[in-house]
């Protein structure tokens, strides 16, 4: 895989988003669909903005070609305990390993060392150990039980801090398609699909090829605000010292995500390959597909069926192998998500169209709100 281009400075991809325009909630909430989301059509190369439904979103697909999308269903994955010595403990798995093993996230770092062991769960009933960092932050943690149905009905879900209470009904927080556990956070994206919408572009001809991107925390701010709150209920922790860690960890920084657990299918591959190869275009919904497509993906084009980890970053410069259209939500300034987007766009033309156009028109912004169509 080619190296990611060079990094900008985040201050480079900044506007002014006011709260207001941050949605806390879908439209089903009010009593509509999902696919009444607002949608910005943009053209890459112009300054070209067309405003539309999502529910209009099939008239820029043509016949031959294929929306890629990720199947991940968000699950709940923070546990906590205490350690073996009686400390508060906090955990959040993420990409589950072949080897039977988790990744996660810890707080706090006082309790981190190879061979500490866990009692998670609201009873206590999983055991848990730490086997080593695979990266700064990030350890290997062998459960028992350790299987993904069991730890998820224990577990409690991550929701994004901006909203100002949790959703009202789970599926708001669920892709229509989505059937495969595992993400910790939302492949959000493709929120805005119904049934009906999909029906609609496989009528046409349009083929879906649904790849897998477990999507996990980008920090440590969950297990470290579930630390600090067990430990205000009179647990044992010292959340002083934990703030220091916290304190010196942070950075000014693009939050890029951590390597993730991923899968093509060969059927996917092959349809994918197929349809660009009669002249279809490739029409990924959202980063996690994205990032998923791009890393199996040869720099002749063709798509490969595989499994793993990845942590690709793609920023400005990065030539894209297999994404000819995008469907992305409204980032926040100064995420990698806008990095990202910037990077099939250019970055002048995008927060043009964020300063010109979004903000101005009173789009919403984050999971429930509007969406954007890069053609």
């Amino acid at each position: 895989m080619e190296p990611a281009g060079t990094v900008d400075d985040p201050d480079d991809y900044t506007f002014d988003l006011p709260d207001d325009l941050v949605a806390q909630e879908p439209p089903e909430a009010r009593g509509g669909e999902r696919c009444d989301a607002r949608l910005a059509v943009l053209r890459r190369g112009t300054a070209q903005v067309e405003h539309r439904s999502f529910r209009d979103i099939d008239a820029y697909f043509g016949p031959e070609d294929v929306l890629v999308l990720n199947n991940a269903r968000v699950v709940p994955t923070l546990l906590y305990g205490e350690d073996g010595e009686g400390r508060v403990v906090a955990v959040s798995i993420h990409s589950p390993r072949p080897d039977g093993g988790w990744y996660c996230l810890v707080a706090p770092a006082a309790v981190c060392r190879p061979g500490a062991e866990f009692r998670l769960g609201p009873e206590r009933q999983v055991a848990g150990r730490l086997v080593a960092e695979v990266e700064p932050g990030v350890w290997e943690i062998r459960l028992t039980p350790g299987d993904g149905e069991t730890l998820y009905r224990l577990a409690e879900p991550i929701y994004p801090g901006y909203l100002k209470q949790v959703p009202a009904d789970p599926e708001y927080y669920q892709n229509v398609y989505g059937t495969r556990p595992g993400a910790v956070l939302f492949p959000s994206a493709g929120r805005h699909f119904t049934p009906a919408v999909l029906d609609r572009l496989q009528d046409m001809g349009v083929a879906v090829a649904e790849v897998t991107l477990l999507i996990a925390a980008r920090s440590h701010h969950f297990v470290r605000e579930l630390f600090r709150k067990r430990v205000a209920e009179g647990g044992a922790g010292d959340v002083a010292a934990e703030d220091r860690v916290d304190r010196a960890a942070r950075t000014e920084g693009f939050d890029f995500p951590r390597a993730e657990r991923y899968e093509v299918a060969a059927p996917v591959a092959e349809a994918i390959n197929e349809r660009r190869a009669r002249g279809g275009r490739v029409v990924v919904c959202g980063t996690s597909a994205l990032r998923t497509l791009e890393t199996v993906t040869g720099p002749d084009g063709v798509v490969s069926e595989g499994s793993g980890s990845t942590q690709l970053r793609i920023t400005p410069g990065h030539r894209f192998r297999a994404c000819d259209a995008f469907i992305t939500n409204l980032h926040r300034p100064r995420s990698s998500e806008l990095l990202l987007t910037s990077a099939f766009t250019g970055r002048e033309p995008l927060l043009d169209v964020y300063r010109r156009e979004l903000v101005p028109g009173a789009y919403r912004f984050h999971e429930f709100g509007d969406s954007m169509l890069i053609v």
